[in-house]
């Protein structure tokens, strides 16, 4: 049992390079769980105390268990799941009695390794994965082979990989692929999303303060002005004096539209766990899967649990065909709410000639009574509008917003409120934009006679450098650190900045072509070929290519070490029957069944001088011709020993004395 238990550090070591990306993954308590574990098991190894019982095993089960069914509220899930196998993985490694059961751990080491990429796809997982899996058959090798060095280990371990590229490619380029593929596997709660079905004032600035990233954008030429990069996603109709909510006037088709300025992009879109998408103002047409809704947002026809890629042709200059009468719903508002802001509505109205003037009034009384762009508004009550506009007059996008589409409705203006995100970041390694939870954004939408819907952003008129400059430029100074990292100036910033945006190129054409081989894109690889992959008759050839060009390249492989092997071992073989006919010359003929050390020790017997030089010999053909652990140095000293080993110079030698 302790030639087994040696092998537990190699085990450990192993595991905690595997358990490195689901740092991301695994809550705080699971880590410490199983780093308590694995010290408690090495100290017990290393004092020979021997590892916990039975009955502590099985007490740790159940505590694990529990723990993880408490944690994760009584759900089953992948996220559940990945912390039971990792207690459980802690607790296998105290009963470890048998070589059975270090090949179980290192299966389960495997299995734990390769896991990280049901969570996470990216660059980093990608790359970090293939190298603790060679960490792992490292320590494979070193169980199989106890006597070798670690660098002997790894040597093995790199030369399986290596060999295994070949036939991994041809398996990844031409193997049928699925519709959804593996990571389809990932829930609607994987992904962050920025926004819900209803608006209240604080959710957006809530958001704002994460820098996590919600979309990339790759446009077919250049990038537009800052301008028009209102990124469309979710309207809020209903308001019932505290909260917005959706509403269900955004059913049934978009209405058509025509004008110029027409923008070409594709959206890459981190998983939110939600149906809408995002598109610039106005999206009006889009990749098959999307449905641009009444309301002119872009919905997902299923939620978006996995990184979804999708095109879209958006105008930013447009007029519909046809202007509708709006829904009775962008009107209402809920009786005897905020009555001084619908005093001061209906004063206007009665003072403006059209609602385009009404529109403008709302936004000067915005620029001209100081107000304030701020992170931190202060608490409202019941009569939230009220408070806002005349007694607080601090908020930040969402507050201006709601107030200012509830304006418009007190005047009789069909308004609603709209949450998206504005402007974005620009890659210059990759030339895409990157939007940023941080750039999330609301605005509002007013509807004009002759004119249809039209986007008015009340914030602009507190806080106009946000389009240019970004959120951090329109914040007071104590708060701009909370959306931009390490501060918007500096050496360090900017080295960051160019470190992170370099990785993100690299991470998003990792997603491009190795995650989004899709199995359209293969489709266009096998067309490429002259080979059209549509139907069964496509399926069956991908599948017969891929097969036959794995066994091409295993025939290779085979016929090459096998070739190998066979020249190597008649070289040794050889070698060993020369050094046989020289011992047989002086009388010291091996038997038939007689194998090399029973040979080397009747050798020792009847010649002891020539004991030294018989071992090392013997020790070489071992390690050549059995252990197979020799390389073309020991194969060139093995020939060399046996061509120099001359037993009857020795022989008459002893007869001259």
């Amino acid at each position: 049992m302790k030639n087994v238990q040696r092998h537990i550090p190699a085990l450990i070591v192993a595991l905690l390079v595997s358990m490195v990306p689901h740092l991301t993954v695994l809550p705080p308590w699971v880590v410490l769980w199983c780093l308590t574990t694995w010290g408690i098991i090495f100290l017990r190894l290393k004092t020979g105390r021997g590892q916990p019982g039975r009955d502590v095993r099985l007490l740790l089960i159940l505590g694990g268990t529990t723990a993880v069914f408490l944690s994760s509220g009584g759900g089953l899930d992948r996220f559940s799941g990945i912390n039971l196998l990792w207690i459980m993985a802690s607790i296998k490694m105290m009963e470890i009695q048998s070589q059975r059961d270090v090949m179980v751990m290192i299966l389960l080491t495997y299995f734990l390794t390769a896991s990280i990429l049901f969570f996470d796809t990216g660059l980093f997982a990608g790359l970090y994965a293939p190298a603790a899996l060679l960490a792992v058959t490292a320590v494979l090798t070193r169980v199989v082979h106890p006597s070798s060095d670690w660098r002997r280990n790894l040597s093995l371990a790199a030369g399986i990989f290596f060999q295994a590229l070949p036939l991994t490619l041809v398996l990844f380029l031409f193997f049928p692929r699925g519709q959804g593929g593996l990571w389809g596997l990932q829930g609607p709660q994987a992904g962050f999303s920025g926004f819900s079905d209803q608006l209240r004032p604080g959710g957006v600035s809530q958001v704002v303060v994460n820098r996590a990233i919600a979309f990339r954008a790759e446009f077919a030429g250049s990038v537009p002005a800052p301008g028009y990069l209102y990124w469309r996603g979710v309207t809020f109709t209903d308001f019932d004096g505290d909260v917005w909510r959706t509403g269900d006037t955004d059913v049934g088709p978009a209405p058509s539209l025509t004008g110029s300025g027409i923008m070409d992009y594709t959206v890459t879109l981190e998983p939110h766990g939600q149906r809408w998408l995002f598109a610039l103002d106005l999206p009006v047409d889009a990749s098959p899967g999307t449905v641009i809704k009444a309301d002119h947002t872009l919905m997902s026809i299923r939620r978006v649990a996995r990184r979804l890629q999708y095109s879209v042709l958006s105008l930013n200059d447009y007029k519909a065909d046809r202007v509708d009468v709006p829904p009775q719903a962008t009107l209402m508002l809920p009786d005897g709410s905020n009555p001084q802001a619908r005093d001061l509505a209906r004063r206007w109205r009665a003072a403006a000639k059209e609602p385009a003037e009404i529109v403008q009034t709302a936004l000067r009384y915005f620029s001209q009574n100081e107000f304030g762009y701020t992170l931190q508004a202060p608490p409202l009550g019941h009569q939230a509008i009220d408070e806002f506009l005349f007694r607080t007059r601090k908020g930040y996008c969402e507050h201006y917003a709601s107030a200012f589409v509830f304006l418009m409705r007190a005047a009789n203006i069909p308004a609603r409120v709209v949450a998206g995100y504005l402007g974005g970041d620009v890659n210059p390694y990759g030339g895409y934009l990157i939007v940023r939870q941080s750039q999330a954004h609301a605005w509002a939408e007013v509807w004009l006679q002759s004119k249809g819907w039209r986007r008015v952003d009340p914030s602009l008129a507190i806080a106009p450098q946000r389009v240019d400059r970004g959120v951090a430029s329109a914040l007071p100074q104590d708060e701009r650190a909370a959306v931009e990292a390490f501060g918007l100036d500096g050496r360090f910033f900017r080295s960051w900045n160019n470190i992170h945006m370099a990785w993100d190129a690299v991470d998003n054409q990792w997603d491009k072509w190795v995650m989004g081989y899709t199995l359209a894109r293969q489709k266009t690889l096998l067309a490429g070929l002259g080979f059209h992959a549509g139907g069964r008759k496509g399926l069956l050839f991908s599948l017969l290519m891929a097969v036959g060009l794995v066994g091409l390249i295993a025939g290779v492989y085979a016929a090459r070490f096998l070739k190998t092997a066979v020249v190597r071992d008649d070289d040794v073989r050889r070698s060993y029957r020369l050094f046989c006919s020289k011992l047989a010359r002086v009388g010291l003929v091996r038997s038939p069944g007689q194998g090399p050390l029973d040979f080397a020790a009747a050798v020792n017997t009847a010649r002891q001088d020539l004991k030294e030089r018989v071992a090392t010999i013997i020790a070489l053909y071992i390690r050549l011709r059995y252990d197979r652990r020799g390389d073309s140095e020991d194969l060139k000293r093995f020939k060399v020993a046996v061509r120099q080993f001359k037993p009857r110079e020795v022989l008459d030698h002893r007869k001259g004395l």
